[in-house]
């Protein structure tokens, strides 16, 4: 009897160990949860997580309690995680994915409920994409008007960094929600981002199905925090320098928020993202943002693509915001000036040859001089996201609509009357005549200087201006903050 007690025991005890073997880290990644919206159809959303080495892992679809699709893996012993990539579905819901880890004869199962196929958005940049609902105009009816977006998600990534490249995340400030008034103005640089909350709500008018938004932004943080280290290297950029310390409110290590905030992000699989970043840069490697801003671009489609399983496209769609004027008077060659031209990599416009499938929201003409958050934070957050959806409607879902320019198509250098005449690609509607809006480079023996070049005449499509100040060759051409139309602003070109 006693050595039947002690064999007892011994299975007993081994069962009980294996059973917690099987159950330690099994787990769905930190951004699968209630209430999460999959990247609907043509694309497979890839769902993923961590459970026992060599364990069979059952991921089950449901819908209103039946199954409608099983996909079926195995832990890899390596690294304890499991992936599997659903059938493309048809945007709606809600939905049921259940995950089932069998190890023998033990079984665990996981649920996340609420859940929606539609598009997925991922937003990042530094303290304008970080400002909240709460901080922008008309705070109180924006918080208010949630009522008809419950299909609009939200998720907020924590602000941590690392050393190296981290699989899964390793905080969220705010889970996948429905939002809230609460949710949507949690605080003053916590979340939810206001740009990206906007912009998905503008989306949401239009496509009439679910949207997912997750917000990944930390304030005053430079490119090269968000950049890999192998994009950081083909751009020749210098791992010493220290960032001015009035710019610097956040980490501006070599690739500390890529490591933390991006690349865990990975597997998941994306329409687009939008980006509001580069106030940091203007007195930091700004001469380089010609190529860390494309290259980070690059960089990013090919991680998403590989880390999805080439269910994100190769080339998603990639918006940015072209940034503001933030001092009231700035003067045309400062910094701010040449790190909006470097935001298209010196053409002027997207997309481009080096930045593909891309579009901007141009904000020149947004400045904010009386922001309680400093007029480096213009609170129209309403009309940035608005120009960002109409690039989003005309890139990403091929609506055919004007969301750019008017961009001259055609300059014509009348030098016997002293004009220069722009022709436009569309029509134009000039609202005040000012004199500081257009400048002429005249050059004479390799030394240029900008010089006004005033309003002469305009019409619908055309516009002359007078370059008699330029006495030498004039050699390029810029404007500054001019008003077209009633939705867009010309975007400053050299």
């Amino acid at each position: 009897m006693i050595a039947s007690g002690i064999v007892l025991g011994l299975v007993l005890r081994l069962f009980l160990q294996a059973h917690v073997s099987a159950d330690v880290g099994f787990r769905f990644a930190s951004y699968i949860d209630d209430y999460m919206v999959l990247q609907r159809e043509p694309a497979g959303a890839v769902i993923w997580g961590y459970g026992a080495p060599r364990a069979t892992v059952t991921v089950t679809l449901c819908r209103e309690q039946e199954p409608i699709m099983k996909k079926v893996t195995s832990v890899k012993a390596d690294s304890n995680t499991w992936t599997v990539v659903l059938d493309p579905m048809k945007p709606g819901g809600p939905y049921e994915v259940m995950a089932q880890q069998s190890l023998g004869r033990i079984n665990f199962t996981l649920r996340v409920h609420d859940v929606l196929f539609g598009d997925v958005w991922l937003c990042s940049g530094q303290s304008n994409m970080k400002m909240t609902v709460s901080q922008v105009f008309n705070a109180t009816g924006e918080l208010s008007n949630t009522t008809a977006y419950q299909s609009v998600r939200i998720l907020s990534v924590s602000s941590t960094q690392a050393q190296q490249e981290l699989e899964d995340l390793t905080k969220v400030d705010l889970r996948w929600s429905k939002p809230t008034s609460k949710n949507l103005g949690h605080g003053n640089f916590t979340y939810m981002s206001a740009v990206c909350w906007l912009f998905g709500r503008f989306l949401y008018d239009t496509l009439r199905y679910p949207v997912g938004l997750l917000s990944s932004s930390w304030s005053g943080t430079p490119i090269e925090a968000w950049s890999s280290r192998r994009s950081l290297e083909a751009c020749g950029v210098p791992r010493s320098g220290s960032m001015p310390s009035d710019l610097q409110t956040g980490p501006s290590a070599h690739s500390v928020l890529w490591n933390a905030m991006i690349h865990p992000l990975r597997n998941m699989t994306l329409k687009g993202v939008i980006w509001y970043q580069g106030e940091s840069n203007v007195n930091f490697n700004r001469d380089l943002y010609n190529c860390t801003f494309p290259l980070l671009i690059d960089d990013w489609r090919q991680t998403f693509h590989d880390g999805s399983q080439g269910q994100t496209e190769r080339l998603f769609p990639f918006g940015f915001v072209q940034l503001s004027s933030y001092l009231f008077g700035e003067a045309p060659n400062d910094g701010l000036s040449q790190i909006r031209w470097h935001q298209t990599a010196d053409f002027g416009y997207v997309p481009n040859q080096r930045m593909p499938n891309t579009f901007m929201a141009v904000s020149v003409d947004l400045c904010d001089r009386n922001s309680p958050f400093g007029s480096i934070h213009p609170r129209d957050k309403q009309t940035v996201a608005y120009r960002l959806h109409l690039g989003a409607r005309a890139l990403a879902y091929g609506e055919k609509l004007i969301f750019q320019g008017p961009l001259p198509q055609k300059i014509e250098l009348l030098a016997d009357k002293g004009l220069l005449n722009l022709t436009y690609s569309q029509p134009i509607k000039v609202q005040r005549r000012d004199d500081k809006i257009f400048e002429v480079a005249c050059c004479s023996d390799r030394q240029c200087e900008w010089l006004p070049a005033p309003m002469d005449t305009f019409s619908t499509q055309t516009l002359a201006l007078s370059i008699t100040s330029c006495h030498d060759s004039p050699a390029a051409l810029r404007q500054w903050k001019l008003r077209i139309g009633r939705d867009f602003k010309a975007v400053e070109a050299d």
